[in-house]
């Protein structure tokens, strides 16, 4: 499969000449900076690349088990002190200290 750079500006210049191009096939990398920012393809190249619905369910929940995962070893790691103040209270008195 062929795969043509383009910048941003030549995207903008040339959109009909490329969207012909990426229609017929044809992966267009949009860069800006030098850096990638972007590929277009074809409708049917984009449909091989969307995961059935439920692929993107089952990682969607494997994301929110990690992060739960995460937030629970941050619990256990850096415990929030008992006589700490709730997040209001700690942010009035940071704000009381900054008051002249």
């Amino acid at each position: 499969m062929t795969r043509q750079t383009v910048t941003a500006g030549a995207l903008r210049a040339r959109l009909g000449e490329i969207l012909d191009r990426a229609s017929a096939g044809e992966q267009i990398l949009i860069e800006r900076d030098h850096k990638p920012i972007a590929v277009l393809v074809s409708p049917e190249d984009a449909a091989r690349l969307e995961p059935n619905e439920q692929e993107r369910i089952t990682r969607s929940l494997a994301a929110l088990d990690r992060l739960d995962a995460l937030r629970e070893r941050l619990a256990r790691e850096h415990p929030w002190p008992a006589d700490a103040p709730d997040a209001v209270t700690a942010v009035r008195l940071d704000r009381s200290r900054d008051d002249p």
